[in-house]
């Protein structure tokens, strides 16, 4: 008479097989899920930097606008310079994860010149997660393009 069905150590290496296969795919998330992170919060600070420019151009109450940069945040701003606490200050905070490292403008801001859009300087910023090592730049250059890298 034979017997039907599984041995206990087939079991053991079918449970073992399966187990590796959720560590794999857990890390493989935890990868997709960081750079989620990262482009979120660049595309949210690369946004804020094209409003800037566009209600520039559009001379928007008759002003410039432009984009002061923090460790934690990134604040559009109106006229030539960043003043804390101003109404008209939209703010975008970072996501926990997220952190500006490198910021390359004078005064931590670009501001745009009406009716070019150009800056007076090009330079860059850098956001990177706190527990990894995915950068990413966003780039913007004397005629007020951006570029993300």
């Amino acid at each position: 008479m034979t017997a039907k069905g599984f041995t206990a150590l087939e079991i053991l290496v079918s449970l073992a097989i399966m187990a590796l296969l959720v560590v794999v795919s857990i890390g493989s998330f935890s990868k997709v899920q960081n750079t989620m992170y990262l482009d979120g919060a660049v595309e949210s600070v690369s946004s804020l930097i094209r409003e800037a420019r566009s209600r520039t151009l559009a001379s928007d109450g008759g002003s410039q606008f432009g984009v002061y940069f923090e460790t934690k945040r990134a604040a559009l701003f109106r006229g030539v310079s960043f003043s804390e606490g101003e109404p008209d200050n939209k703010v975008y905070n970072l996501p926990d994860k997220a952190e500006i490292i490198n910021i390359n403008f004078p005064a931590n801001s670009v501001v745009f010149k009406r009716m070019t859009g150009d800056t007076e300087v090009l330079g860059d910023v850098s956001i990177k997660l706190k527990n990894a090592s995915n950068v990413k730049k966003i780039l913007i250059n004397e005629v007020g393009l951006i570029y993300v890298e």
